[in-house]
């Protein structure tokens, strides 16, 4: 991950936690090449489309997957 990803990365997570209906879900964040990956549980699919957007909302970044951010007790 070069600085710009870390930056990013932090950008993030920063706006993710402070986001009151996300704060306090389990989600991690792994930037590379300005791509975002999130991974985690979160309570509900509405939060999942949330995180994605608070994500795609920030300055830098190309692409959001949230492929590895599940609901809980979705099965797969």
């Amino acid at each position: 991950m070069n600085i710009q990803d870390e930056a990013l990365a932090a950008m993030v997570s920063n706006a993710l936690c402070q986001d009151k209906r996300i704060g306090g879900q389990a989600i991690a964040v792994r930037v590379t090449g300005g791509e975002v990956f999130l991974k985690g549980v979160v309570d509900s699919e509405d939060i999942r489309e949330l995180a994605v957007l608070v994500a795609k909302g920030i300055p830098g970044v190309r692409y959001v997957s949230a492929s590895e951010l599940r609901v809980k007790g979705e099965t797969e």
